[in-house]
């Protein structure tokens, strides 16, 4: 069934609601534009007869636990790098203070 579309621009002819509705999604054809479906109704919004344009609604796909983990995550392994560093250098400094060089001294290399 043909599907007549007014817009400021003039009027578009579409195949049916399912060509209509994929105009709105890809931003064709506004929700304030007037449709009519058939000669003898009248031109009525596109909002009342195809919905209105679908909204990716981030709340309800964003997993709250997902960045908690990954927050997490980052928290403790900076703080087991610093205390990987921490670590390192001070086995580094006790061994190098604790071995003795040729002559009997310390050795600082």
């Amino acid at each position: 069934m043909p599907v007549t579309i007014r817009t400021p621009d003039g009027e578009m002819s579409y195949q049916g609601l399912d060509e209509v509705r994929q105009a709105l999604t890809t931003g064709l054809v506004d929700p304030t534009d007037q449709i009519r479906l058939s000669e003898t109704e009248p031109w009525r919004p596109v909002s009342e007869v195809a919905g209105s344009r679908p909204r990716w609604r981030w709340k309800e796909h964003f997993h709250w636990y997902i960045l908690a983990v990954v927050l997490v995550g980052m928290h403790l392994t900076g703080f087991g790098l610093i205390w990987l560093l921490v670590a390192v250098g001070a086995h580094a400094l006790w061994r190098n203070t604790m071995r003795r060089g040729p002559r009997g001294g310390l050795r600082w290399w």
